[in-house]
């Protein structure tokens, strides 16, 4: 497998976690590729050797680079073994997704790759850097980079994303991300009516939305609080958040950087909804842990997570202001008996909407059967 980012990083969040979870969940061995570094950090980890591999567990070893390896030191590496697959966590990527694409290739190994966008193909993240995108892809496609590859897409929606960009003869297989392990959250924040308290999980910047969700909340009538955990990654844009912020007297948004995933679950269990205005998600990792721990959500229906009212699970809305203030306001107004009826249903269906068998044998599949 390779990935830009792997644990014990934290910073560059779903990808990281999309990776752990095949590890955890799959009965298979596991060698992952990875830089010693975590996103946007230039300090490589501390305690973990480079350059060579490092068993990390009983199905899993791990080699963590410190340098930019060659198209020749690829393909032997690739060459080490017989791997059944070969695994790109990326489409951007040099070192971990166009280098090796180019290496398998040459050893015309193409396939045994399986290619997972991770959500890169989706039209809010297609409009961030959109000319060196659009470029890359149609100079990958008259280069044949892709030709002969197993597309991986965590969801129908992106299975049809794929086909749109690389064409519908492309062979894709559907199995979605995995979720990390969850336990529900011991006591319910009381709920008063007139008040709000929100959190997300997400890294600051455009695709997530943030903006546009500080608008919509300065617009309510009451004290709201929105917490915001993840990764600063655009200066700009946090400055943009900030300054709108500003504007509203009565909304409180606090911007804390990264958070490690083990003090997730106690920061969140504070809150009384997670809130993801986000234009895209391929899966949405703090989404499924919120309802995985019993946590009522507020999303854009641009994720997999989907008719969530159905199941008292929260909303996933339209991103329009028509459709995402009638839910923020009866939020605001709900008193503790609604929110605990609420959060009751999410406390019983969250869990088993997340836990999803029939994602693991999926992944199984793919990855742990021979051909």
């Amino acid at each position: 497998m390779f990935v830009d980012w792997y644990l014990p990083g934290y910073r560059a969040g779903g990808p990281i976690q999309s990776v752990a979870s095949l590890v955890a969940h799959l009965p298979c061995r596991f060698s992952i590729v990875t830089s010693c570094y975590d996103h946007a950090t230039s300090e490589p980890y501390r305690n973990v050797p480079t350059n060579r591999w490092l068993e990390r567990s009983s199905n899993e070893r791990v080699l963590y680079l410190n340098k930019r390896l060659s198209l020749r030191q690829l393909r032997s590496l690739i060459a080490e073994r017989p791997y059944h697959r070969i695994l790109i966590n990326s489409l951007f990527s040099v070192q971990f997704a166009i280098l090796p694409l180019i290496a398998c290739r040459r050893m015309a190994a193409q396939e045994r790759v399986v290619l997972a966008p991770r959500g890169m193909l989706k039209p809010g993240a297609l409009t961030l850097k959109a000319p060196k995108k659009k470029l890359f892809i149609q100079a990958a496609k008259t280069l044949g980079w892709f030709r002969g590859i197993t597309w991986l897409a965590s969801s129908s929606d992106e299975a049809r994303e794929i086909a749109t960009h690389f064409g519908s003869k492309s062979k894709v297989v559907v199995a979605p991300n995995l979720p990390r392990r969850m336990i529900i959250r011991r006591s319910r924040p009381h709920k008063e009516a007139g008040k709000l308290d929100l959190y997300t999980v997400a890294r600051v910047s455009p695709e997530k939305n943030l903006l546009q969700g500080i608008e919509w909340l300065g617009q309510l009538d009451g004290p709201v609080t929105w917490n915001v955990y993840g990764t600063l990654q655009s200066a700009e844009y946090l400055a943009q958040c900030r300054l709108a912020a500003a504007a509203y007297k009565r909304l409180n948004v606090m911007f804390h950087g990264e958070i490690a995933p083990h003090d997730i679950p106690e920061r969140a269990a504070k809150h009384h909804f997670m809130f993801l205005p986000t234009l895209g998600e391929n899966y949405g990792h703090s989404i499924a842990e919120a309802l995985g721990s019993g946590i009522p959500v507020i999303v854009s229906d641009q994720t997999p997570w989907r008719n969530l009212e159905n199941d008292s699970l929260g909303w996933d809305l339209p991103l329009s202001t028509a459709d995402f203030m009638p839910v923020l306001l009866r939020c605001l107004n709900m008193d503790n008996d609604l929110y605990t009826q609420l959060c009751l249903g999410t406390e019983t269906n969250g869990p088993s909407r997340v836990r999803d068998e029939a994602a693991v044998e999926a992944n199984r599949i793919l990855f742990c059967e021979s051909k």
